[in-house]
C-alpha cells in the first residue's frame, strides 16, 4: 500500500492495481447515513406513522421543490402542484428520492449517478403517465404552500386517528 493526495486529503492506494481505496467518510456533513452505521432503508410511504409522516412530508416537499430547479423538464405535467395529494405521485417521489440518496452515498459505486438518472428517465415518464389521468389543474397558477400544509395537516391527524385505533385494538 503507498499513499495518494487527491483533493488534499492522502488516500490510500493499492499500488498493485494502481486505484484508490474508498475513501472512508468521517466528515461531519457527509451526504449519507452510512458514515454514521448503517444506510438508511427506503421509505415505505403507506406505512409511515404520524411522527415519521410528520418529519418527512416538509423534507420529501423540499426534495420536489429542488428537483423542479434542477430538471426544468419536470413541469406540471410530469408533476403537477398537487402532487401531495396523489399517493401514486407520493409513491414514486419519494422512491425516486430514496434512489438518489443512496446512489449518492459515499459508499456507492462511481456507476451510481448513471443508474439514478436511468431511474429518474423511467420515473418521470411513469409521472408523465399517471398526471394524464389526473383531473386536476396544471401550471403555476395551482401552486399553493396552503393547500399542502392543509393537507399535510390532515394526512398526519388521519394518520394518528389509524395508529390510536390499531394501539386500542391490542
Amino acid at each position: 500500500m503507498s499513499d495518494l493526495r487527491v483533493d488534499g486529503a492522502v488516500r490510500p492506494v493499492d499500488v498493485r492495481s494502481r486505484v484508490p481505496a474508498r475513501p472512508v467518510a468521517t466528515s461531519t456533513t457527509a451526504r449519507s447515513s452510512s458514515a454514521g452505521g448503517a444506510a438508511r432503508p427506503p421509505i415505505h410511504w403507506p406505512s409511515l406513522g404520524p411522527f415519521d409522516a410528520e418529519r418527512e412530508w416538509p423534507q420529501l416537499r423540499e426534495w420536489v421543490n429542488a428537483m423542479r430547479e434542477r430538471y426544468r423538464g419536470l413541469d406540471s405535467y410530469v408533476v403537477p402542484a398537487c402532487w401531495f395529494a396523489h399517493e401514486s405521485l407520493v409513491v414514486a417521489l419519494q422512491a425516486l428520492r430514496d434512489h438518489e440518496r443512496v446512489a449518492y452515498d459515499t459508499t456507492s459505486p462511481g456507476s451510481s449517478g448513471t443508474d439514478w438518472h436511468r431511474a429518474y428517465r423511467d420515473v418521470t415518464a411513469m409521472l408523465r403517465q399517471f398526471t394524464a389521468d389526473l383531473r386536476c389543474g396544471h401550471g403555476p397558477e395551482y401552486a399553493d404552500g396552503e393547500l399542502f400544509e392543509q393537507f399535510v395537516g390532515n394526512d398526519i391527524a388521519r394518520r394518528r386517528r389509524r395508529a390510536a385505533t390499531v394501539a386500542l385494538s391490542q
